[in-house]
């Protein structure tokens, strides 16, 4: 759960051309999200919410459904 989702883990979602990321941290919020990921999507002109995973599939199904390119990241458990 730390250090977390990295950047390099979200290069193949980048380059798909996304304009939103949606990340949940699991049931709990035990994974860890550091600042220099977030920062890393921004600079690359992508939106980004950290949710706890149920709030974060409910976003992700929402923003999809209205035809924004989302896509996402999504710890199961913890």
């Amino acid at each position: 759960h730390s250090p977390g989702v990295q950047p390099a883990d979200l290069e193949e979602v980048v380059r798909k051309g996304v304009k939103t990321v949606v990340i949940g941290r699991g049931m709990s919020k035990a994974l860890q999200v550091p600042p220099s990921t977030v920062e890393y999507l921004k600079n690359n002109g992508i939106d980004v919410l950290v949710l706890q995973t149920e709030k974060a599939v409910e976003e992700y199904n929402a923003l999809a459904a209205q035809g924004v390119k989302v896509g996402g990241v999504f710890h199961s458990t913890c």
